[in-house]
C-alpha cells in the first residue's frame, strides 16, 4: 500500500496528539429524540460504546482534539481536528470522562498513535470505471499507564449484534483489544 502525501500528512496530524494530557473525555451524538434526552452510547458490551458520531479529548496545553467519522479519504473513515470548530451541529455532548471506559485514562498523556489504513476498490456502474481507496479505519491510543484505547469507524446495524460494520457513520471505542477483535472492530 502506497500512501500520499495527504495521508502522510494525515499521521502527522495525528502524531501531534502525541505529549498531550488527557483532562476530560466528551462524546458528541446525534439528539435523536430532542425531548427524551437519553445516551445512545452504551452497548451490550462493558467497555465498548458507539459513539454517532465524534469524542472530543480535552487536553493540557488548551487542545481540543475531535476524533469523528469523516469522508475524508472514502466516505467512512476516522477524522481528526485539533482545535478546530466541529462540522456537527444539534447534538447532546454526553461528559463520559468518569465511565469506567475513560476514567482510567484521565490524567495521563498519550505516548503514541497507530492509524490503520484499508483499501476499498470500487467500480461505477455505468462506465465500469474502478478507483482505489486508502482510507484510515481505526485508531490505536496508547497512554503513559501502558493502556490503549481503539476507535474504530464502524458500528452495529441492528442493536444486540455481536460484531461491527466498518464502512458506518459511526464510532466504536473500546479499551479491551480482544472484544476489539472479537466484534471485528480491528482485525
Amino acid at each position: 500500500m502506497t500512501l500520499t502525501q495527504e495521508h502522510l500528512d494525515f499521521e502527522k496530524l495525528s502524531r501531534q496528539l502525541i505529549g498531550l494530557t488527557i483532562l476530560k473525555v466528551e462524546y458528541s451524538e446525534i439528539a435523536y429524540e430532542p425531548k427524551n434526552t437519553k445516551p445512545y452510547y452504551p452497548t451490550q458490551f462493558a467497555n465498548l460504546d458507539s459513539v454517532d458520531f465524534s469524542i472530543f479529548l480535552h487536553t493540557d496545553n488548551d487542545k481540543l482534539v475531535e476524533i469523528y467519522w469523516d469522508d475524508k479519504f472514502f466516505q467512512f473513515g476516522i477524522g481528526i481536528k485539533v482545535n478546530e470548530q466541529s462540522d456537527f451541529s444539534g447534538s447532546i455532548i454526553w461528559d463520559v470522562s468518569t465511565n469506567n471506559l475513560w476514567k482510567k485514562f484521565i490524567g495521563t498523556t498519550i505516548i503514541d498513535i497507530h492509524i490503520t489504513w484499508e483499501t476499498v476498490t470500487t467500480t461505477e456502474e455505468k462506465t465500469g470505471k474502478t478507483e482505489k481507496f486508502i482510507y484510515p479505519q481505526d485508531i490505536k491510543i496508547t497512554f503513559s499507564n501502558d493502556k490503549n484505547i481503539f476507535i474504530s469507524a464502524a458500528g452495529f446495524l441492528n442493536q444486540g449484534d455481536k460484531e461491527v460494520y466498518g464502512m458506518q457513520d459511526n464510532l466504536t471505542v473500546t479499551d479491551n483489544e480482544e472484544l476489539a477483535k472479537q466484534v471485528k472492530m480491528i482485525n
